[in-house]
């Protein structure tokens, strides 16, 4: 049997598809039809969700100088701008 969202293989008689989570809530019914969806991509997923590529390296933290400097002028312009 194949899911009828991701069209990957599933076991007969499943209430759930394993690769993508389609179920009967998300409109997994009988005599419904693949639908080419577009899926996320994995490495996005990883990541946003973790901080890390696919792999498991760390990306590259924000410049904490940048993020002062962009916290400074975020407060002189709200500071600016009650003063008026």
């Amino acid at each position: 049997m194949l899911c009828p969202h991701c069209n990957s293989p599933i076991k007969d008689g499943a209430t759930f598809c394993p690769h993508c989570g389609s179920d009967a809530d998300t409109g997994w019914k009988d005599g419904a039809e693949f639908a080419d969806l577009e899926t996320p991509d994995y490495d996005e997923i990883i990541e946003n969700e973790f901080g890390t590529d696919a792999s498991g390296k760390k990306k590259k933290a924000a410049n904490p100088i940048a993020v002062v400097a962009a916290i400074v002028v975020a407060i002189a312009f709200i500071a600016a701008m009650v003063a008026v």
